[in-house]
């Protein structure tokens, strides 16, 4: 990522005023961290200002401001955000951010483009897609690969047709591709990491007919800074398994911001953006060579985080330690304020945590695994001793506390989606 390019972009978008979230929204995926700090550097340098919520260049007036409209908080989640009620809410771990609706829609026109009636579709790690192609039942044969237990019984209620709409219960970086079959077309948007890529383009291409086409979501040029390396790398992947790139839409897929994002930006003073700032570039790849190779290395990691829900509150706790002894429960803060202020996986403070909540709160408890026993066994009406009065204050906090938030969330999509043009 260049300062300069980050710099001279902005400037260009400022030759009208602009508020925050359309600066963030088109900067090739730069995070609005880093967006913020590049408009801070423009400030201190005097060619750019803030006035009344909008920055434009020095020269500039102020613009009109937009009038705001009450909430109908439901409506605006499954019409713009993609969510299905079989979803629960994302939890900042998983690395799950949602196509938004338009994006899913975009999504069966390329299928529907790309593919005869007679074609055979695959998906990898997109439920929504695969919910999407149910709902509007398309016409040709779709296979979905997923694991997630609850996400596949939401997906059965949806279901009525299981001979053209398939469901593999398998783990994407372990299922055999002989227990998956052969498809034309395959479609897929991992986790933007590299592990992810190179497991998910392997299997895909070991699943694709010669002459099939893959089509992966990738992250734009000032996603992070080692980004347009990585890109490299992946291409030439690609390449290797005989795949040649045959297309590739600019920041096309766009992502519905999910609610611990939300927490982290307004952690760090970030309020005044687009729910959507979110983009990717949508890559299609045509299988021109049959080519062989292993299968990428994968760590043998054991998963050592386990999920409890509360009140809608999602909680993970690690349990990677051994319990101290000889002393009472305690719940450590870990920053200021207990939201961070980041989704970046490069914030070592992330190391820290033992505990963490949908709404991106970290924490740090000394006895892990009476924490999950207390959580598990405690009933409200027992007499609690201190360790379980700790545990239960605790809990009452987080849900109290995050399901106002989670309004305050929904209050603000509303607000947004209403002041975008039609």
């Amino acid at each position: 990522m260049n300062l300069d390019f980050v710099e001279n972009s902005i400037i260009r978008l400022c030759k009208k005023p602009r508020t925050f979230e359309f600066i963030s929204k088109n900067l090739s995926g730069l995070d609005p961290l880093k967006a913020q700090e590049a408009l801070s550097s423009l400030e201190t340098k005097h060619k750019i200002q803030l006035k009344d919520d909008f920055w434009v260049l020095t020269d500039n007036h102020k613009p009109p401001t937009l009038e705001l409209f009450a909430p109908d908080h439901n409506l605006y989640l499954k019409k713009y955000m993609g969510y299905f009620d079989f979803l629960k809410t994302p939890h900042p771990l998983d690395f799950e951010w949602r196509n938004s609706t338009a994006s899913l829609n975009y999504l069966i026109g390329k299928i529907q483009e790309l593919n005869s009636v007679k074609d055979k579709i695959l998906l990898l790690g997109m439920p929504t897609l695969f919910a999407t192609a149910c709902i509007k039942d398309i016409p040709q044969k779709v296979t979905l690969v997923e694991k997630n237990t609850q996400i596949l019984e939401g997906l059965s209620s949806i279901n009525n047709d299981e001979n053209r709409f398939k469901i593999i219960n398998a783990d994407i970086f372990k299922v055999n591709p002989k227990d998956i079959g052969k498809y034309y077309c395959i479609i897929m948007d991992p986790p933007w990491y590299s592990p992810h890529f190179f497991h998910f383009m392997w299997l895909a291409a070991q699943c694709i007919e010669n002459g099939g086409i893959i089509g992966i979501s990738l992250p734009p040029i000032n996603t992070r800074p080692s980004i347009g390396k990585e890109r490299m790398e992946w291409f030439t992947f690609c390449q290797s398994q005989g795949l040649c790139i045959e297309d590739l839409h600019s920041q096309k897929l766009h992502y519905a911001m999910p609610f611990f994002e939300f927490n982290a930006f307004r952690s760090a003073g970030i309020s005044n953006i687009f729910p959507f700032w979110r983009k990717g570039d949508l890559a299609f790849f045509r299988k021109i060579e049959n080519i062989e190779i292993e299968r990428p290395f994968i760590e043998n990691s054991t998963n050592t985080w386990v999920e409890r829900e509360v009140d809608t509150v999602r909680l993970r706790i690690n349990l990677n330690s051994e319990d101290e002894i000889n002393t009472t429960i305690k719940i450590e803060n870990i920053i200021k304020g207990d939201i961070l202020p980041t989704v970046s996986t490069r914030d070592e403070r992330r190391n820290s945590a033992n505990i963490w909540t949908s709404g991106n709160r970290i924490y740090r408890v000394n006895k892990p695994n009476k924490f999950i026993h207390i959580l598990d066994t405690t009933n409200k009406n027992d007499s609690l001793d201190i360790d379980s009065r700790i545990v239960s204050d605790f809990i009452t906090y987080i849900t109290e506390i995050e399901k106002k938030e989670y309004n305050d969330y929904l209050d603000w999509l509303y607000h947004e989606m209403e002041r975008q043009p039609d």
